[in-house]
């Protein structure tokens, strides 16, 4: 039964593509900075200097944490990172090791050049 639910979760996933990624702008991995310490916030600001949100545009930004709930370990990061120039915000889901998974708008934002 357990395999057979992750082998479920695991096919839903094969379709999500990395986001893309720069070298991060050293005034977006300040901004991230400034409002949460966090080991993955180069890889954050990598996604979005790749996708093209300047940090003059980050009004505020924070972590969701998921967990494994039998080892107790860290699995998934996701940065929540809200701007001014729209409501909602920008979400780059990193896995355990801070390496990108994927990047999508949420409430309302969406990401640059696109709808």
């Amino acid at each position: 039964m357990m395999a057979g639910g992750l082998a479920l979760l695991t096919a839903g996933c094969g379709g999500i593509a990395p986001p893309p990624m720069a070298p991060p702008d050293p005034a977006t991995l300040a901004t991230l900075d400034r409002f949460v310490s966090n080991d993955c916030n180069p890889v954050a600001a990598s996604a979005l200097t790749g996708i093209g949100i300047p940090a003059s545009d980050i009004r505020g930004a924070n972590y969701g944490i998921y967990r494994d709930e039998f080892r107790d370990i860290i699995v998934r990061w996701d940065a929540w990172v809200y701007l001014h120039s729209q409501p909602g915000a920008v979400v780059v889901t990193m896995d355990e090791d801070c390496r990108p998974i994927q990047i999508y708008a949420r409430e309302g934002a969406t990401l640059p050049g696109r709808r």
